[in-house]
């Protein structure tokens, strides 16, 4: 392929680029250069199927994206044999296969040959057909290219999958731990020095992410809306948050239950009571249930997760906290403050993600639960916000626990 033929892109690969973008891929007019070169460095010039590979190679970050982009590549990509050269520029619909020497319009099996598809004689192939049970004509799809994926179903949720990546990648505690594999260039001077000759260099481990996040979501009731973008979140952290250790556990609208009710006697308003004279008084709750699947059928006692993955580290809990419905009760507020108190037993770092936007939190348990503990909307903010928090970031609270 010579360098002409490659300094301009067929005008499919522009519009395959422009759908991406569209679809949230991050890419940019350099990344389109790259193709470019790409192509006149003589990658991805033997067939269609080497094209969509290299666009692949060059657009696509995940195996998801990857999936997006063959479909809509064979969406676009043209029929004709010579498929590179469709698109370059206007004559290039008219070329033809070049012909040897002493052939006539056959190619070297003796078949025809159309002149304006390059394709062989459809007479001679096999061609699609639908047929009629009302004695109609016959229905021929010998001109209709119908691509293996006709439609690219993506869901559209507030957070993409490299939304949610990028902020959580934030979430580091590197400590250098293993063998000893990197040059310490500070103490091999000062070794060298203080020897004064030549001595070996000295090494030191590498930087290793040892954080680790427990994850614990609300399910089924009022937040089944919300469960295709939860696990979405979910996925997101535990395949690229590149965590020494990610837990998800399940529970259903509250994790821990059974807090002593009798410290209610002493709040004087009785529908709407503030709970900050009674906070000293409520005591650390840990007795309840948690599931390791969705559906909410293998039980595990909340201690014994706490006590085997809190220890040290972030506990993240994804829940409407009674957002949804507007609902708000005194009993479910006061297991949710004694469950708090439990966790700060294990670790300081815990945040609540309510996938409602604040202002749907007024009158719920969200918004007096946001008063004593750091709670943030399930966007791209208040992620961020969240990330901040675990990682030692002054938050501040209006009456903390």
């Amino acid at each position: 392929m010579s360098e002409k033929q490659t300094s301009s892109l067929p005008t499919y690969l522009w519009e395959l680029f422009q759908r991406l973008r569209r679809r949230g891929f991050v890419v940019a007019p350099q990344d389109y250069e790259a193709l470019r070169l790409a192509l006149q460095a003589g990658f991805g010039l033997s067939s269609q199927v080497a094209l969509r590979d290299l666009c692949a190679a060059l657009w696509a970050k995940s195996l998801h994206e990857q999936e997006t982009l063959f479909a809509l590549f064979d969406q676009l990509a043209p029929i004709e044999e010579y498929w590179f050269l469709a698109g370059v520029n206007d004559e290039s619909k008219n070329i033809a296969e070049p012909k040897q020497a002493g052939d006539s319009g056959k190619n070297s099996d003796n078949k025809s040959i159309d002149p304006k598809s390059n394709q062989p004689d459809q007479s001679e192939q096999e061609q699609p057909t639908v047929a009629s049970s009302q004695g109609l004509p016959t229905i021929f799809l010998g001109d209709v290219k119908i691509a293996e994926r006709p439609f690219v179903f993506e869901p559209q949720y507030p957070l993409t999958f490299r939304q949610v990546a990028q902020a959580w990648r934030r979430l580091r505690r590197p400590v250098r731990t293993g063998p000893s594999v990197e040059l310490d260039i500070d103490s091999t001077i000062e070794k060298f020095c203080r020897l004064g000759v030549g001595s070996s260099v000295v090494l030191r481990p590498q930087r290793r992410n040892v954080a680790r996040l427990l994850i614990l979501m609300d399910r089924q009731g009022s937040m089944a809306p919300f469960h295709g973008f939860c696990d979405e979140v979910c996925e997101a952290i535990q395949r690229a948050g590149r965590f020494e250790d990610t837990e998800l556990y399940y529970f259903h609208n509250i994790p821990a239950e059974g807090a002593d009710e009798t410290v209610l006697d002493l709040l004087e308003e009785p529908l709407f009571p503030s709970f900050d004279p009674i906070l000293p008084q409520i005591q650390p709750l840990t007795e309840g249930d948690l599931y390791t699947d969705p559906d909410l059928l293998d039980w595990r006692p909340l201690e014994t997760v706490l006590e085997k993955y809190a220890h040290g580290a972030s506990v993240v809990i994804i829940g409407d906290a009674g957002a949804a419905r507007r609902q708000y009760r005194g009993s479910r507020f006061l297991d949710m403050l004694s469950f708090f108190k439990g966790v700060r037993v294990y670790t300081p770092h815990y945040v609540w993600l309510n996938p409602l936007p604040q202002n749907y939190w007024e009158k719920s348990t969200a918004a007096y639960l946001s008063r004593h503990i750091p709670m943030f909307s399930l966007d791209r903010e208040g992620m961020y916000q969240a990330v901040n928090v675990l990682r030692g970031q002054q938050f501040t609270i209006e009456k903390p626990i």
